[in-house]
């Protein structure tokens, strides 16, 4: 294969390419994701649903502009109490996590019966992959 075949293939395949990079990055509106898991005391499972069924916790995660999807979940092994949302776009996402929502959230949660102080929060935000 001489250097003019090799130029030949990548032009090619750059033709093909470019295509699927510019709509990777044009201004169309992407979903969003946020997963964040707040420490709870591991062995409370039983306790820690009953209060989360019994706050106002799934409301005020639910009441944001934008959130098209949240779950909740309870990890006993590790002790995480856990929520995934995914928002219409990354303008919703931003809009959110400005929110007095999120800080009526983290309220009930930093009160909440079983919640373990010693560990922090962890927190994920990125493109939701809805493709999948």
């Amino acid at each position: 294969t001489t250097l003019f075949d090799l130029a030949i293939m990548l032009s090619s395949r750059l033709r093909t390419s470019l295509p699927k990079l510019a709509r990777g990055m044009a201004t169309e509106k992407r979903p969003m994701t946020r997963f964040v898991q707040y420490p709870f005391d591991k062995t409370k499972m039983a306790e820690v649903r009953e209060w989360v069924n019994a706050s106002d916790l799934k409301n005020v995660l639910r009441s944001g502009p934008g959130v098209s999807s949240v779950e909740v979940s309870f990890c006993p092994g590790e002790g995480w109490l856990a929520a995934r949302y995914i928002f219409d776009d990354l303008d919703d996402m931003v809009g959110f996590l400005g929110s007095p929502m999120l800080e009526d959230a983290k309220k009930i949660l930093a009160t909440a019966p079983h919640q373990d102080p010693s560990r922090q929060v962890h927190e994920f935000k990125g493109f939701h992959l809805n493709e999948v």
